[in-house]
């Protein structure tokens, strides 16, 4: 395994550390079957792991996982443990210039931004989102929506941002969601 674990030897016979173990393994290998690259770490506490695919275009992956505890020890209850699961995934895409925009999560004082800003509405698929157009919607924004229709249902996706022909794709979720990805890698240009 390339991804190495950074823990204590008493923790490698913890649950969350063989639950780590094993998500860290299947992202390995996910991105192992495209080709890629990967380096990281993990222990019982969390992980941390990079991806990086050319094939068909350049994705950078990034899973990351941080469980804190008030009192600094995971046998305490969940109520004084606070989890962070984060996912990002990045690409270029050539060529889209002329459309910019951000989707996401609706917050408090949105209600009052969607009055009085026209660049500002809500997302068709859920009105747990909001998103902000420069230029016009694109078969790119179009695409993304579709694919990703039940990751907003379950409110895993946390941002989408398409800016400066960058596309970020920020979920909240302990999925790896390959079978997402996959879908998105496929979008043409």
């Amino acid at each position: 395994m390339k991804i190495k674990p950074n823990a204590s030897p008493s923790e490698m016979s913890s649950p969350f550390f063989k639950l780590n173990k094993e998500f860290c393994s299947q992202f390995e290998s996910f991105i192992a079957s495209k080709n890629g690259k990967v380096k990281g770490h993990f222990n019982s506490w969390s992980y941390l792991v990079f991806g990086k695919i050319s094939n068909p275009e350049k994705w950078n992956l990034m899973y990351k996982k941080s469980t804190f505890t008030s009192t600094g020890n995971l046998l305490f209850s969940s109520k004084y443990q606070c989890l962070l699961t984060l996912v990002e995934w990045e690409t270029d895409r050539k060529g889209t210039h002329h459309t910019e925009f951000v989707i996401r999560r609706k917050s408090r004082i949105d209600f009052i931004k969607l009055m009085f800003n026209n660049s500002l509405s809500r997302l068709d698929v859920s009105n747990k989102y909001v998103v902000h157009f420069k230029g016009n919607k694109s078969k790119l924004f179009f695409e993304l929506i579709e694919v990703l229709k039940e990751l907003f249902k379950t409110r895993e996706v946390y941002k989408i941002e398409h800016r400066n022909e960058k596309l970020k794709i920020e979920l909240r979720s302990e999925k790896h969601h390959f079978d997402v990805f996959t879908k998105l890698t496929e979008l043409v240009h």
